[in-house]
């Protein structure tokens, strides 16, 4: 005999159905899902390359190291967030105080990334990106624009394919980039602290982006998402303890914007005098790309000629003696500094340029890119930006932050190299900014039944700041404590040493060749071919020292 269904039972099933349905079209559940795929991605990545010698190029190595569990907890603290967001009302007051005083705020964040700095990074410019600023900035601190060393020591300075310093015959050797960033490095260089410099720098930025929001959003808590969404990003909080130029140009990108929304006569110079350093930070292209939707939506508007004359009166005089003063000196130490090939020697500088056509592995490797750029920000961070640019689409400002994001991704698919180290999509963070400015304003534009995305918005970004934040500080200090370690350690403070690193051993070994650009300091740091030969060099400059500590990557030697 039959048994009837319950009644209502097929109701109450299609709409749990339903429900299951629309919960898929969440942003929330794209996150969940695409977090989960993307560490599984990465897991086999990490087996598949288990089996070949050696490890892959850092920047895949790091993606295969860290995103795994990243997305993990991308995806948990989406999931936590959905549970809790009906629970956590009285949470939007905070960002409503952001709005109004997010001073305190800012200097906790400030205060954490400086602690960060010597914690986490441990004070040390892990990578050559960071260490070619570093250098300069020291050759800067000493009133030099170059440093200077003894001639036959440049092959154990600078090996023959290095692409972050520049070395003359006779001894000088400066950064391979710009001098922006060094410029700014170097009244910290003088005071001991250079690592101290980003972490204000992202403080400033905190600030920059607060009154951004304002000026676009007034009236509104747009501001105070802004502030949250921002410090609660990894990205944005791990890079503002980092030697990194990122956190500047991202502050310089602000800034420019900010000087724009109302660009009257001394608002045009003065973004075209922040442009123009922008452009020396370490190289002009980030800004390039950010600056360009800018100016030609300042092209075509009435008065044009007057106002691009005001901003290329603000350009300048600081790309010409910051840009093309030191693409000069570049060139003099590339033609050997020979002043008659001064003008091969810029040839050589556009020989060796970055760009080139895309191709499958820059492809792939932007893609990982991308994929970092979502796991390293606030989970519901990258829907949100979408949906801010669709709902603000019928607004100048959105649509110019939209193209300037949209121009510097595009870009970079020219740029021939990958980022190498770097946390995060390292090259778009000059334009990173704009996503949480878009993610304020679709939060702010949100119809009132959509209260509860709001209340998602806040769960997700107190996550991150409470979950993502620290497990990201946690991979960076685990990986810089490893790459240190390649120099064995001993509990003796000596006066003076030198340290030989065999760049054919270890793992990216060569970035441990870090020096006083004067070798001035108490530690030479040397390029070393194997015991035979750091013995007979060393008996040939200092007969008295004696080896303390070697390991199959470095050796270290005391010099009385």
């Amino acid at each position: 005999m039959d048994v009837a269904a319950p009644a209502g039972s097929s109701t109450t099933a299609s709409s749990r159905i339903a429900g299951w349905v629309q919960w898929l079209r969440h942003p929330a559940a794209g996150v969940v899902i695409g977090s989960l795929g993307i560490a599984g991605l990465a897991w086999i990545l990490r087996e598949l390359m288990g089996p070949f010698q050696g490890r892959p190029l850092i920047f895949e190595y790091l993606f295969m190291r860290n995103e795994p569990s990243a997305a993990v907890l991308s995806a948990v603290v989406v999931g936590a967030a959905v549970i809790a967001r009906n629970k956590i009302g009285a949470l939007e007051q905070l960002v409503t105080r952001l709005s109004q005083r997010p001073h305190a705020f800012v200097a906790a964040t400030t205060f954490l990334c400086a602690c960060g700095a010597v914690i986490v990074y441990r004070r040390h410019p892990l990578s050559m990106d960071e260490y070619a600023p570093v250098f300069q900035a020291a050759a800067f601190a000493r009133g030099g624009l170059a440093g200077k060393v003894p001639p036959e020591l440049l092959p154990r300075l600078i090996p023959p394919v290095h692409w972050f310093l520049l070395a003359s015959p006779s001894g000088d050797m400066i950064s391979v980039y710009w001098p922006g960033f060094a410029l700014l490095l170097t009244p910290f260089t003088l005071l001991g602290c250079p690592w101290l410099l980003n972490p204000l720098i992202t403080g400033a930025s905190l600030l920059v982006l607060w009154h951004v929001a304002g000026i676009i959003f007034p009236g509104t808590t747009a501001p105070g998402w802004t502030v949250l969404i921002a410090a609660a990003s990894p990205a944005f909080f791990v890079n503002g303890m980092s030697f990194y130029s990122m956190p500047a140009h991202l502050l310089c990108s602000t800034a420019f914007v900010a000087l724009l929304l109302n660009p009257a006569g001394p608002r045009l110079f003065w973004a075209g005098v922040v442009g123009s350093f922008a452009l020396s930070l370490h190289n002009p292209f980030p800004h390039v790309l950010f600056a360009l939707p800018w100016i030609l939506w300042i092209a075509l508007q009435p008065g044009r000629l007057r106002r691009l004359f005001t901003l290329a009166a603000g350009y300048l005089p600081g790309t010409a003696i910051l840009c093309g003063g030191w693409l000069v000196l570049r060139s003099r130490l590339t033609a050997a500094s020979d002043p008659g090939r001064v003008a091969s020697g810029l040839l050589e500088e556009l020989r060796r340029s970055a760009f080139t056509l895309p191709g499958p592995e820059v492809l792939w490797n932007r893609s990982l890119a991308l994929v970092e750029l979502g796991l390293w920000a606030v989970p519901l961070l990258l829907p949100l930006a979408v949906l801010g640019a669709r709902r603000l689409r019928g607004r100048i400002e959105a649509r110019l932050l939209v193209q300037s994001a949209l121009l510097t991704l595009a870009g970079f698919f020219f740029v021939r190299y990958d980022q190498g180290h770097g946390w995060g999509f390292r090259y778009f963070h000059s334009a990173w900014g704009v996503l949480p400015l878009l993610a304020a304003g679709a939060l702010e534009m949100a119809p009132s039944a959509q209260v509860s995305l709001r209340r998602l918005a806040i769960a997700a970004s107190l996550g991150s700041l409470l979950l993502a934040n620290p497990l990201r500080c946690l991979q960076v200090r685990s990986m810089i404590d490893a790459h240190l370690a390649q120099i064995p350690r001993e509990a003796a403070e000596r006066s003076r040493e030198v340290v030989f690193v065999r760049p054919d051993r270890g793992y990216y070994s060569i970035d441990l060749v870090q020096n006083d650009p004067f070798l001035e300091g108490r530690r030479w740091t040397l390029i070393g071919h194997g015991a035979t030969d750091e013995e007979q060099f060393m008996r040939r400059a200092f007969p008295a020292a004696h080896r303390v500590a070697a390991n199959p990557v470095a050796s270290v030697w005391e010099v009385p």
